[in-house]
């Protein structure tokens, strides 16, 4: 029997994409057809602390799969994938906030610090979003001790090949790091660490939107491994890193999110796709840019900047099987 449990996860080789500054984007084209005409921000919140990496495993709580559809048919159709309400409407976009993040050091106990106040930087600006969708954000727990072999949560059987995972379980960002330093000990640093725990956290509002619930049943209908179960796959992490993109989009030279920030987070995430060898679940290399670029802003004039909308982070309404690959 295949498995029910899934682990979503995330990473990067550290490839040389150099100056990916707004105005030297590492995307080209629109993965989808249709771009809104106008998008607004919802307003921030007040700052408040709230307490990786590319995995999950759906949650089972009743509150958020009770009244989960029977899967059949396109995906597309699903409304709770590419018909999500989240994904239907435009000009809703994420809140600005003032995102004080600590300096970085490579170090296991300054790394949690780093990635706990990243995700409430996160928190901030994405619950008036959830709140406009009549959501009430969850906070994710967060797991980064140093060791991945020491992660004993809920989704510690899982399948795991990459740096970090969501775990739907239990809301857990994993972040080990042992298995980060890869990317997080990379001349890309700080870019890199943020790169994937906002990436992570796509995965999170996938969950409180019930997009994971939903994906996971249609992922288990058609076959696990199947070629259009892979695709599911990878429209669900290309939704993620296009969510992480139009956190950059909305917040870049505010507070801690610098344009070098920004830009060794594009370098990390030009190698953040399948890698060779392993089965086609996360997107293409140059997929998982031009989804982060397009969340950014959805545009392909370069003198243009409109703002980021969670209606075009819509991989199940991709203009053509080219950008899902």
């Amino acid at each position: 029997m295949k498995r029910l449990a899934v682990v979503v996860t995330a990473g990067a080789a550290v490839l040389g994409l150099a100056g990916c500054g707004p105005a030297e984007r590492p995307w080209a084209l629109s993965p989808t057809g249709v771009t809104s005409e106008s998008t607004t921000a919802p307003p921030t919140t007040s700052s408040t602390s709230e307490t990786r990496s590319s995995s999950f495993t759906p949650s089972t709580s009743s509150e958020r799969t009770s009244a989960l559809p029977t899967p059949d048919g396109d995906v597309r159709n699903d409304p709770l994938l590419g018909g999500n309400p989240v994904t239907l409407e435009q000009g809703v976009g994420v809140g600005q906030v003032d995102c004080q993040l600590p300096g970085w050091r490579n170090n296991p106990d300054a790394n949690q610090a780093y990635y706990q106040a990243a995700i409430g930087c996160l928190d901030n600006a994405w619950r008036p979003t959830l709140s406009h969708f009549g959501e009430t954000l969850e906070s994710p727990r967060l797991w980064a001790g140093a060791n991945a072999q020491t992660y004993d949560g809920a989704c510690a059987s899982g399948e795991r090949n990459r740096e970090a995972f969501y775990c739907g379980q239990d809301q857990t960002i994993v972040m080990p790091f042992d298995t980060m330093n890869s990317l997080t000990g990379s001349a890309n640093g700080a870019g890199a660490a943020f790169a994937v725990i906002s990436h992570e956290y796509g995965h999170h509002l996938q969950q409180q939107t019930r997009v994971l619930a939903q994906y996971s049943a249609q992922r288990t209908a058609a076959g696990w491994d199947s070629g259009p179960g892979l695709q599911m796959s990878r429209q669900l992490e290309l939704q993620a890193w296009c969510f992480s993109g139009m956190f950059f989009g909305v917040n870049l030279g505010r507070g801690s999110i610098s344009q070098d920030l920004w830009r060794k987070a594009a370098n990390n995430n030009s190698g953040a796709g399948d890698r060779r060898g392993e089965a086609r679940q996360h997107g293409t290399n140059q997929n998982v840019s031009n989804w982060f670029g397009w969340g950014f802003s959805p545009t392909l004039d370069r003198n243009q900047r409109p703002a980021p909308s969670t209606y075009e982070c819509n991989p199940w309404a991709a203009r053509d099987n080219g950008w899902i690959q």
